[in-house]
């Protein structure tokens, strides 16, 4: 598993009650941090990222069952990943939790959003 930061119980609680935009947010910063972002095997209508593997494995029951956290590289993510994901019209559900929508938006919005977080790291 690639190396992730630090990730307390309060933190997980606390961030886990942010709205939907604000874990958006959340997501950006800690995905160019880190420059992994994390995901389960693709759902039924959305493939859903997060900035965390226990983010990840928290939300792997339902559609996402039986899957595993996998670290994907962000700089892969958003060259390669993200506009093969445009070219077939997959969207992205952005940090959900369990029992919530997480922010669903399309791979260009994403890739242009990590674009401008990793820029602020660079």
């Amino acid at each position: 598993m690639s190396e992730t930061y630090a990730l307390s119980e309060q933190e997980f609680d606390a961030v886990s009650r942010l709205s939907g935009r604000e874990r958006f947010a959340h997501l950006l910063k800690r995905v160019a941090d880190w420059e992994t972002v994390w995901g389960l095997s693709e759902g039924n209508s959305s493939f859903p990222v997060w900035p965390h593997p226990r983010y990840a494995a928290a939300c792997a029951d339902r559609e996402w069952a039986g899957n595993a956290p996998a670290a994907i590289d962000v700089h892969e993510f958003v060259a390669e990943w993200l506009p093969a994901m445009a070219s077939d019209n997959v969207s992205l559900a952005v940090f959900p939790t369990p029992g919530l929508r997480g922010v669903i938006v399309s791979a260009t919005e994403l890739a242009a959003a990590l674009r401008q977080a990793l820029a602020q790291y660079e």
